[in-house]
């Protein structure tokens, strides 16, 4: 697998934190849901729950998960936070 470059990582992140207008924002959120969506939504929800029964367990999946994200980033990507929201 290759690793997104530095440049990957500050155009991805430049999409990902523009501030979009009230109009953009309104036709994302407001653009219906196909069922094929739903259904792989749904599905993948099905399939997490099976496999980890529990919160717990549904816990300590994400944050090995979230664990082995981080190990894949560069050190740029790290370095920018710890991936929770921000206020």
């Amino acid at each position: 697998m290759t690793l997104p470059t530095a440049e990957d990582i500050a155009r991805a992140r430049a999409v990902a934190e523009r501030r979009m207008t009230p109009e953009e924002f309104h036709a994302y959120i407001d653009a219906p849901m196909s069922d094929a969506e739903r259904e792989e939504i749904l599905s993948l929800h099905r399939w997490f729950c099976m496999r980890y029964p529990t919160p717990l367990e549904r816990l300590e999946a994400s944050r090995r998960a979230w664990k082995n994200a981080q190990a894949m980033m560069p050190e740029a990507a790290r370095a920018h936070g710890s991936g929770r929201s921000r206020p």
